[in-house]
């Protein structure tokens, strides 16, 4: 694993420079992200730490930056060891993992630093305290996707970085009339063809974590190499990473460097790490289906002619309130709303309301007239008899409650307030909380 730790992530194409170089040390690079690639140490390469120091003797050289190198047998692990410019020993993954803090879980790409704030809040604070974890509480708790980052902290799951054949009949490949003959002609063509190259894996329910570009130019010269992916990575993501190697193998080859052996002929796109997308949670809905994709192509349509932003998508999320426990993000332009971690103490049982409230202001009076109030000890002032709400004055026929709320005592942004259902003459049912001696409605039942 080699890191460059001062580099711009942002900066894909100058880091193709570095990659050629990596290519005379190894046959085999994978790219993880710009500025940190994987390479695979084989039986027979010889002494680890010689060829680390090769390594980082031709990257600095090159680009002038600081690299560091990890070792070790799984993935996971050497990302982790190349932030300390570590070798673990073979077989030595678990040993080396146990003693991490429990946030470098987010290496991982499957835990969420919400998920990482309450192990550490539960008194987990290695990965070691995290993999002792019984296998079911964890999958119980935090889902699926926590349980495999669990199987890789134990270093369970070592994915072997080997290049695959691709499967060809899910490769796909653009042969133009006229060679391309600068790199916007055939960024142009990136986009198309990343969308055959999605339509074609969606047709087999099926999704890539790594993504090879291959460019064939009119002189004979392959250029390949080996990007990994998001699972739910879109045509547009893979459009991206194409056009970041195709600018990257620009700046390689010099600017002014626009000869006709260099025009592109043959521009390829190969999936690898193929998986099912229901194993992927990948989609808007559970599958994918002819259905769901012209769904999904009317969205991104909507998303072209109004903004990113148009299409937005609603999530369960963290929260004890109301108002928090629901979540949007514009759909494929931002992260979905993490999910719920686990049960939250103080919350309202039973199904929630059915219609959050605008926060209209009421009055809980009792048969005297008077106003009810939440008391710091919890309960009520006195029984609840009318509530007054946008003039209208209605007869309580039932009520529950109080459940009192003090949360995040600790910092500025404490709260502590109450909540009261209650069962209106007109058939209606609310639910109503009293903060700072106001009372809203925050939510209507069916």
């Amino acid at each position: 694993m080699a890191r460059l730790p001062d580099w711009d992530e942002e900066d894909a194409a100058g880091f193709a420079p570095v990659l050629d170089a990596l290519d005379l040390l190894t046959p085999y690079v994978e790219v993880l992200e710009p500025g940190i690639a994987a390479v695979p140490l084989r039986a027979g390469a010889g002494d680890e730490a010689v060829f680390c120091e090769r390594l980082i003797d031709t990257v600095t050289g090159l680009v002038g930056q600081d690299c560091l190198t990890g070792v070790a047998d799984g993935l996971f692990a050497a990302v982790l060891a190349a932030q300390d410019g570590r070798i673990v020993p073979r077989g030595g993954d678990a040993a080396f993992l146990a003693g991490r803090d429990v946030t470098d879980l987010r290496f991982t790409g499957l835990v969420e630093p919400e998920d990482c704030e309450t192990l550490r809040h539960l008194g987990i604070d290695t990965l070691g305290a995290f993999t002792a974890l019984p296998a079911a509480a964890v999958a119980e708790r935090f889902g699926p996707q926590v349980r495999r980052a669990q199987r890789l902290a134990a270093g369970e799951l070592v994915r072997p970085l080997v290049p695959l054949p691709a499967v060809p009949e899910f490769s796909v490949e653009a042969v133009p009339e006229t060679p391309f003959a600068t790199v916007e002609q055939a960024v142009v063509a990136a986009r198309p063809l990343a969308e055959r190259l999605t339509a074609v894996l969606d047709a087999h329910h099926l999704t890539c974590t790594r993504l090879t570009v291959t460019a064939r130019t009119a002189a004979g010269l392959v250029r390949e190499r080996t990007w990994q992916t998001d699972p739910a990575a879109t045509a547009a993501d893979l459009a991206r990473r194409v056009r970041w190697q195709l600018e990257g193998w620009r700046l390689a080859a010099g600017e002014d460097d626009g000869t006709e052996g260099d025009a592109v002929t043959v521009l390829a796109l190969a999936p690898g790490g193929l998986i099912g997308v229901l194993d992927a949670a990948r989609g808007l809905w559970d599958f994918k289906d002819a259905a769901t994709a012209r769904a999904e192509a009317a969205l991104r349509h909507a998303q072209t002619l109004l903004g990113p932003e148009a299409v937005r998508i609603a999530a369960r999320t963290d929260g004890r309130g109301l108002d928090e426990r629901a979540g949007t993000a514009a759909w494929e332009a931002e992260p979905p709303p993490p999910a719920p971690s686990g049960p939250w103490p103080g919350i309202l049982a039973g199904p929630p309301p059915a219609v959050v409230g605008e926060g209209e202001d009421v009055e809980v009076l009792d048969a005297s007239g008077a106003r009810v109030r939440a008391l710091a000890r919890g309960d009520l002032s006195a029984t609840p008899a009318t509530v007054s709400l946008g003039g209208r004055r209605l007869r309580v026929s039932g009520w529950a409650g109080p459940w009192p709320v003090s949360e995040r005592w600790w910092d500025g942004r404490s709260r502590r307030y109450a909540r009261l259902q209650v069962e209106l003459s007109d058939g209606r049912a609310a639910l109503l909380a009293c903060e700072g001696g106001r009372w809203r409605a925050v939510g209507w039942y069916d």
